[in-house]
């Protein structure tokens, strides 16, 4: 029985060979744990009581990466490419909106609009052009962000960088090991315990995990 073989297949292939089932690509689906588990850890972090912050959307973010990410690759299907695209989205804007903020581009007081019409209009283009597009366009926002971060410490503001500098290096790791799985560079089809993918997943939870304690310290 293939559940999914009826719907829009996705866009992007990756080296786990596709199985004929309710969960097709088992390490690349499974791996996706890591999402949910760090982002509980910072929900727990940020407590459950009293008015919520953008740090808990950091925690919510990785909790639908993982979540919209693992049913992707059970199905390989586009419709839930869109939104485990669109919870990167949640992410990276959160960073970038952060950043607009710190440097002075942004008030406080437009955060909430200013991320929800990013993240709307992200996703609406990702909808319209579809394809690959998503994944350009969070390339876009990753590299606007990082591009923020600089121009803020040329402004003279000198925060503590370690967290920002070792997600900056799992994050960089992680898409080196995304780029040799979906080039072909490592590539075991038939196993379905490891696969490159699948250790991005497992280390991108890590770089939310230190944006997380990054961005933290502005709530000071």
């Amino acid at each position: 029985m293939c559940p999914w073989i009826d719907w829009q297949p996705a866009s992007l292939k990756f080296c786990e060979a596709m199985l004929c089932g309710v969960i097709r690509q088992p390490a690349n689906s499974l791996s996706n744990i890591a999402f949910i588990i760090g982002g509980i850890i910072i929900l727990m972090k940020e407590g459950f009581k009293g008015k919520w912050s953008p740090y808990h959307m950091m925690g919510i973010a990785s909790v639908m990466i993982g979540i919209t990410s693992g049913i992707y690759h059970a199905s390989m299907t586009f419709f839930w490419q869109f939104f485990d695209v669109s919870s990167m989205f949640m992410l990276i804007l959160l960073v970038l909106t952060f950043n607009l903020n710190r440097a002075g581009f942004l008030a406080k007081k437009y955060f909430t609009p200013a991320y929800l019409g990013m993240l709307a209009t992200s996703m609406a283009l990702m909808l319209l052009i579809q394809g690959k597009s998503g994944e350009w366009i969070f390339a876009v926002e990753v590299v606007i962000a990082i591009s923020l971060e600089y121009v803020i410490y040329r402004q003279g503001q000198k925060p503590q960088f370690k967290a920002f500098l070792q997600a900056i290096g799992i994050f960089a790791l992680s898409f080196l090991v995304w780029t040799g799985d979906i080039r072909g560079w490592w590539c075991d089809p038939d196993n379905h315990i490891l696969q490159g993918h699948a250790a991005w997943h497992v280390l991108n939870a890590f770089t939310i995990w230190f944006l997380y304690k990054f961005y933290k310290q502005f709530s000071e």
